[in-house]
């Protein structure tokens, strides 16, 4: 039964990709997929590193050795059938650093009891500028030069990162920790942002779906922190300088435990740490909002 499933399935694709008299079947193949290796390249200090895969997911550390290394993880085994190979990732030296990149792969494929493994690691000096175009989610440590990431499809994490930081994510989380800088903005369309031990200028994070928390925030700028679907909780840092306004259209705010009577299902209240230099908006449009300043005293 499984094999004559089997020939069913592999038939009617065949059949789909040969309408419209356009025939693939005898372009179908095997695609088993080994990596080529990819020697390293001297770009300088801080070199501009652009990445662009939409398929893989994009691992990235610092080297040590002013090198920026390139290492293809993918892997694709068993009765995976396509009308055209896999391309190769293409690493190129461009006139401010390295381009790494992967060709469309083929439009017409079929994937009957494989498995595939899609991912990249890149090492980069520490002070990298480094963007990645598309992605299918990132993890990223170490980068001081500045970090711009799109994550097409997956979460995207961030860890020990200091400059300008500029991350969306069109579906999936984003985490940052020990983030320091200027301009940090995170913007997810679906899933959650958590902040720890984050101190920056500036802050923008912003989802359509999912709750933002925050562990030692310390903002001496402006920050917009909004949810359309999900709580918000923040524990600031000892030394805040904010003034805050928050706002939810349903739900409950509270500072240090101590809520604020509502008007109907909305509530709004205003906070000031310090002497409320830095300013801060908070919003959900359906969810609690608790903010926590270790114990400081603040004005309402």
């Amino acid at each position: 039964m499984l094999v004559a499933a089997e020939v069913v399935i592999v038939g009617m694709g065949i059949y789909a990709l040969g309408r419209g008299n356009r025939s693939f079947a005898a372009g179908l193949h095997r695609s088993d997929f080994a990596a080529t290796t990819i020697a390293p390249i001297a770009a300088g200090a801080a070199p501009h590193v652009v990445v662009d895969d939409v398929e893989s997911r994009v691992h990235i550390d610092t080297s040590n050795d002013e090198l920026v290394h390139v290492r293809d993880l993918t892997q694709i085994h068993g009765a995976v059938f396509s009308s055209g190979k896999y391309p190769q990732l293409v690493v190129s030296r461009t006139a401010d650093g390295v381009r790494i990149e992967r060709p469309p792969a083929p439009s017409s494929s079929l994937d009957i009891f494989g498995f595939t493994t899609e991912a990249i690691e890149v090492q980069v000096p520490p002070s990298a500028q480094l963007e990645i175009a598309r992605c299918a989610g990132a993890d990223v440590r170490g980068i001081t030069g500045g970090v711009n990431v799109h994550s097409v499809d997956g979460h995207v994490t961030l860890s020990d990162v200091d400059g300008s930081v500029d991350v969306r994510s069109d579906d999936g989380y984003v985490n940052a920790t020990n983030v320091r800088g200027g301009r940090l903005s995170l913007v997810s369309m679906d899933g959650h942002i958590a902040l720890q031990d984050v101190a920056v200028a500036s802050l923008l994070a912003t989802t359509n779906d999912g709750r933002i928390e925050g562990d030692n925030l310390n903002v001496s700028g402006t920050a917009t922190l909004q949810t359309d679907d999900g709580p918000v909780r923040l524990h600031l840092a000892p030394d805040a300088d904010l003034t805050i306004d928050a706002t939810t259209r349903d739900g409950n705010i509270s500072v240090d435990g101590t809520s604020v009577d509502r008007t109907d299902d909305a509530a709004q209240r205003t906070i000031r740490l310090g002497a409320g230099t830095g300013q801060m908006k908070v919003m959900t449009a359906d969810g609690s909002i608790h903010i926590i300043t270790n114990g400081e005293a603040h004005g309402l």
